[in-house]
């Protein structure tokens, strides 16, 4: 894996792999709902939307029949940090699809006919996201954890996506789609010369532009506190937030660690007690929330509302049982062989690997280096994890609840 920045800041990684016949190959922005205003939340994601909507030489039509023609998959996602736009090949249709991604990327129109109708498109994607209380609560719980912008949702609000327009779009691009805040990358067989050659044609005119330092958003502190959305679903969703590290951190291996033990497997705590034993829900779970500057693990139940309070009761059990008794040294063992495996399987799926890639240069201006990873993982102990199972479980929580009325106050069982 080779990685090279050019002056003004772009970066281009590539890692070749020539028992692939396939390309894989991305454009990454560092920005995201993280770095907007109440005014224009949700324009990061209206923009990746418009990239698709025709450019100076390519109709909407056209960049998606393009791509179809070469048989590759395609498509972008918005985040709170980065937006990214992606496309799969095979290995003789790379440039032609590679022409294709830093055309909608550089020679975007904006046309207005085109904003209206994927305003009506974006407004129905918001409708249709209330429908889905997983994502509900999530949005939820952010709002309960920050009181900034990465409390804010991804989409944006209604209000914002029905006002904005191509004069919003191009000042925004203007401060965040630049050179110094984009990572390209290629992962699969192609050479490092060929990756380079087609970056320094396609993109000539972004390699060219000047210098200009990427803006950053504040620190926002974690706030513990309740939040609800109480709605007539089928099923509820709660989830349970405890401050933790940012993306990168030295003791990232010891919050995956005490993931999957506690949460992220079948054979986990919660899985075990809550689903199990005690048959509260189909679905109970952990994660991790990391960003640029702050992160958050999180404890995550899809269950029936008669059965929510009893559920937060029994994950709070849970997590008084590790803090008093610990982790054995089987739980961790088991723990690390679960982690060692994802990250090699991982590098195996060239679309894991690269948005991987990218991520580490975009949040952490690093390259991410999988031995390092690994050799995190094997230095974790039943210790080390329990240390920092202590350290996170100490602070207060925020805690969301999305579905029908429980019933009872779920917020006092973590007294916030």
């Amino acid at each position: 894996m080779t990685t090279k920045k050019y002056a003004n800041g772009l970066t281009v990684i590539v890692d070749t792999m020539p028992s692939l016949r396939s390309v894989t190959s991305g454009i990454m922005v560092g920005t995201g709902s993280a770095y907007e205003t109440a005014e224009n939340n949700g324009i990061s994601h209206f923009i990746e939307h418009m990239l698709f909507k025709g450019t100076l030489t390519r109709s909407a039509e056209q960049i998606v029949s393009g791509f179809d023609d070469a048989g590759a998959t395609y498509n972008a996602f918005t985040g709170k940090e980065y937006t990214c736009f992606y496309f799969k090949s095979i290995d003789e249709k790379t440039e032609e699809c590679f022409d294709i991604l830093c055309d909608l990327f550089l020679n975007s129109t904006f046309d207005k006919d085109e904003l209206d109708r994927e305003r009506s498109v974006v407004l129905e994607e918001i409708g249709m996201s209330k429908d889905e209380p997983d994502g509900v609560c999530s949005d939820v719980l952010s709002r309960v954890m920050y009181r900034g912008s990465l409390g804010m949702e991804i989409l944006g609000t209604p209000e914002n996506v029905s006002r904005f327009t191509k004069t919003d779009i191009d000042g925004y691009m203007k401060a965040h789609y630049i050179p110094a805040n984009t990572v390209v990358a290629f992962v699969g067989n192609i050479t490092e010369e060929r990756a380079y050659e087609l970056v320094e044609k396609h993109l000539s005119s972004f390699i060219a532009a000047p210098k200009k330092e990427r803006s950053d958003y504040a620190v926002q502190a974690f706030c513990d506190g309740y939040g609800d959305y109480i709605h007539d679903y089928e099923q509820s969703e709660l989830s349970i937030a405890f401050p933790s590290i940012p993306f990168g951190d030295e003791k990232s291996a010891l919050t995956a660690s005490l993931d999957c033990l506690f949460g992220g497997s079948m054979s986990s705590r919660l899985f075990q007690r809550i689903r199990e034993k005690m048959g509260l829900c189909y679905s109970v779970y952990t994660s991790s929330r990391r960003g640029k500057k702050s992160g958050a693990f999180t404890i995550n139940a899809n269950v029936n509302a008669k059965n929510a309070v009893k559920c937060v009761k029994a994950i709070k059990e849970e997590i008084e049982n590790l803090v008093k008794n610990g982790v054995t040294k089987e739980e961790v063992e088991r723990a690390k062989m679960q982690l060692k495996v994802g990250c090699l399987f991982a590098k195996e799926n060239p679309m894991n690997h690269m948005l991987q890639l990218m991520r580490w240069r975009i949040i952490r201006d690093a390259d991410y280096d999988i031995d390092y990873s690994i050799a995190l993982i094997e230095a974790a102990s039943p210790e080390t994890v329990i240390d920092h199972a202590r350290e996170t479980f100490f602070k207060k929580p925020a805690v969301a609840y999305v579905g029908k009325d429980p019933k009872a106050k779920i917020a006092d069982i973590f007294n916030v």
